[in-house]
Parts: C-alpha cells; structure tokens; sequence
C-alpha cells in the first residue's frame, strides 16, 4: 500500500510592514503651518544665501576648489545681453578665485555700446563694470554636463539672474526633518 503524501501548496510570501519616515509622513501632510515654516524656512535661508555673497570687485574669502575639470560660463553683462565667454577651469582650481581674475581684467574700448554701471566714459573699465551696480557671487550651479554657471545677486537693483534668466530659491525637507536649500 502506498502511502500519499499531500502536494504542499505554495505559500505567499509575507512582506516586513516598513514604517514611514516622520520627514516623509511631515511632506505628505501640506497644511497651513507648513506653508508658514515653509516661508520662514525661505526667507532665513534667501537672507542667509545673500548675506554670503561675495562682492565680485573685491578678493574672495572663501574658496571652491573644483575636482573636475570644468568649462564655466562668464557672462558679459547684466542678464548675458551681450553674450557670454566659456573658459575652463582644471581641477585643483579655486573658482571664485577664477572669476574674480576673470572680471578683474581689463575691456578693449571697442564695447562702447554696453552699459557700464561704474563709469560712464569706461575709464579703465574692467569686466565686472558691466554686470549691475553691485554685483555679488551668491553661488554656483552644476548642470548635467559639468558646467559651472554663475548664481548673481545684485544688492543694489535686489536682483537675483543667472545668463539669461532670473533664479530664485525652493527649499526641501531633507531626512532629519530640516529645511535645506533645492537647486
């Protein structure tokens, strides 16, 4: 007599119930007062962001050592009406130190169309004249092929431009549940 064995059916495998993360439980939940600590978050770092930025006529303290090589794009003047120079830069390189150079260097008398915030009669003129009246360095913004593009804050026409374009800030929860700035 044989004996039959039953044929053992196959088992759903039970799945381990992952918690949420309290910053992602935090995201999901848009209310009023996350819109406020939205705004605070905004306003403190935009504040924060534009109190760091460094006057381009003057020499940079901080530096931004680049680990790559790099082409960074130099607008000519205000809002790159008039185009813009690419240059690069080879890793082991102090970016702001490679700006400021750069506006630092004196302009042939040929651009006597541009506007130059300083002098009128482009006296001496030097690259950075022709950016706003108070040009400042807020930052840097990486595309996806490596080039640097300057972030400008002009203290004196409260302007944010980056090229052709303005640029304003966004901010994001990060993973412990703070505020940080998104590009």
């Amino acid at each position: 007599m044989a004996v039959k064995v039953p044929k053992e059916e196959p088992r759903d495998a039970v799945l381990p119930v992952v918690p949420i993360a309290p910053a992602l439980k935090h995201a999901a939940v848009d209310t009023a007062a996350d819109a406020k600590e939205r705004g605070a978050a905004l306003k403190s770092i935009t504040d924060q962001r534009r109190a760091s930025a460094w006057q381009l006529h003057r020499w940079p303290l901080d530096k931004r050592i680049i680990d790559v090589r790099t082409r960074v794009h130099l607008p000519r003047t205000y809002l790159a009406v008039h185009g813009e120079d690419v240059r690069v830069a080879h890793a082991g390189t102090d970016l702001n130190q490679f700006v400021y150079q750069h506006y630092l260097e004196r302009v042939e008398q040929e651009h006597g169309n541009w506007a130059n915030y300083v002098s009128p009669k482009n006296i001496v003129a030097r690259r950075y004249e022709f950016l706003g009246p108070d040009p400042r360095v807020a930052g840097y913004f990486f595309d996806v092929d490596g080039d640097a593009h300057i972030k400008w804050w002009d203290a004196f026409l409260r302007d944010q431009w980056m090229e052709k374009h303005k640029w304003r800030f966004e901010v994001q929860l990060d993973a412990d549940g703070g505020w940080v700035e998104k590009d």
